[in-house]
């Protein structure tokens, strides 16, 4: 390095040492992503692990061709990544003839993991300090300077764990987020030509992709997490199906997969709520547990008829009803979108629905205390914050999760996928649902799965599963 002309000497060390330090961390990154994975034996699988740098922190288990499970562990700048590369046939014939070996499997995995850990961790330690000498050694082979770049790279590796330490949340392990499927997914379909051809190819696939994907989660539940009791309720949250009857095909699936004690829609399940899309609603029937519904904005009055006809529906419109030992209230949408003799527009949709939210919370501030609010709009319950604990809604076509004063608010994306329109597109809206578990003796949410099925053309499934701080 070239001192400049006219640089004082100690700037010119300063600015010398500096190089010599950011080159050898830089050495020490490299050589982490080059070099940070052991191989090991971890209970009945040879597994790979591995570390590498990363903006964000989390620990991801892979098991190909199966899928995923990421879990949200850490905010260090480095990602875990556990790879089961082989089942080893010795030990899987063991666990089959004497199933009581899985007894002490967990703690076998524990240690095994444990040791897999540190080894990695020796691992990362020699190859910081290998990196780290070749970082400084680019920069100068002055072996003082050397020394203490490499020293200066072996702390990358012991401040992100000690920021790992720091950061660990031991309650990722109950939100995992799993994704792929149990069994090879079905082929893509391609080369169509319309929709209600897809439309077919699609149904075919979905029951077997929503099952797989339920089966795998379920594996899981055995894990000192939350685990849904025989007294927890169960309930189906659903959503903007609009005329898709693949989102009755979901609905179906999930009934089944999670023992579900009552479906609650909020609304928009038709497109324009005319006569003949009221045959679809015959599907309700089929669904075999009671049927929670509110109207959307693209449901009529003749909807809301065709629905209430169905020997399972329970229509909510201004008054609470009791549905699987859940006290329910709800509200149907005051807008009609399909008329276009009224004004429509974003604006106008949001003035109305704020307008409406006063006469919503004084008609249920009159009812008996609920469990359970249900609107399409969420914001219909602007003022219901402190009228229940929990609000379901739907409408934006986008699941997420947000208050209202003291209420938890959970909002469905589209169980439909948007609708038979969302077909025409290249990338569909994926299929969503959530299975909400209730404690059955105060009616309080516990936990809730959120499920996403990719929309035509795609071959994923995911579960979220979210779980409710006890001081909720």
């Amino acid at each position: 390095m070239h001192p400049r002309p006219g640089e004082p000497a100690t700037s010119r060390d300063v600015r010398g040492w500096a190089r010599v330090v950011g080159l050898s961390i830089a050495g020490a990154i490299a050589a982490i992503a080059i070099a940070g994975r052991v191989h090991a034996e971890v209970g009945p699988f040879d597994t790979t692990l591995t570390a590498r740098p990363s903006l964000s922190g989390a620990t991801t288990l892979h098991l190909a061709p199966f899928g995923t499970i990421e879990l949200d562990t850490h905010d260090a700048p480095f990602d875990i990544a556990l790879r089961v590369d082989e089942l080893q046939i010795e030990e899987a014939q063991r666990i089959a003839r004497n199933p009581a070996v899985l007894d002490s499997l967990e703690d076998e995995l524990v240690a095994d993991s444990r040791r897999a850990l540190r080894r990695l961790a020796v691992r990362i330690l020699l190859a910081t300090l290998v990196g780290g000498l070749a970082g400084a050694m680019v920069a100068t082979l002055r072996w003082r300077r050397v020394a203490v770049g490499a020293v200066a790279a072996t702390l990358v590796p012991a401040l992100a764990g000690g920021v790992a330490w720091a950061t660990f949340d031991e309650r990722a392990v109950a939100e995992p987020r799993y994704s792929g499927l149990l069994t090879i997914a079905p082929a893509a379909v391609g080369d169509v030509e319309g929709i209600v051809r897809r439309f077919g190819d699609y149904r075919v696939q979905l029951a077997d992709l929503v099952g797989n994907v339920a089966t795998l989660y379920q594996a899981g539940q055995g894990l000192p997490t939350f685990s849904p009791s025989d007294g927890t309720i169960r309930l189906l949250h659903v959503a903007d199906i609009h005329l898709n009857p693949q989102g009755f095909d979901l609905i179906d699936e999930l009934v089944k997969q999670f023992d579900v004690d009552a479906v609650v829609d909020s609304g928009d399940t038709t497109d324009w709520g005319s006569e003949p899309e009221t045959r679809l609603l015959d599907r309700i029937g089929q669904v075999g547990v009671p049927y929670v519904w509110a109207r959307g904005n693209h449901d009529s009055p003749r909807t809301q008829s065709a629905v209430a006809a169905q020997a399972n529906a329970v229509v909510l419109d201004g008054g609470p009803a009791e549905v699987a030992g859940v006290r329910f209230w709800g509200i149907g949408d005051p807008r009609y979108t399909p008329d276009k003799d009224q004004r429509t527009g974003t604006g106008v949709e949001r003035e109305t629905a704020e307008i409406f939210a006063d006469e919503a919370a004084r008609r249920l501030g009159a009812s008996a205390p609920v469990d359970v609010v249900v609107v399409h709009d969420a914001r219909i319950a602007a003022g219901m914050g402190d009228l229940a604990p929990l609000v379901l809604a739907g409408h934006t076509h986008k699941p997420r999760e947000k208050t209202i004063g003291a209420a938890r608010v959970l909002i469905e994306g589209s169980t439909g996928g948007a609708g038979l329109r969302g077909l025409q597109g290249e990338q569909p809206h994926p299929l969503t649902a959530s299975v909400l578990y209730l404690d059955a003796s105060t009616r309080r949410l516990v936990a809730y799965d959120r499920v996403s099925v990719a929309g035509l053309g795609g071959t994923g499934a995911r579960i979220e599963r979210h779980i409710i701080a006890g001081d909720d």
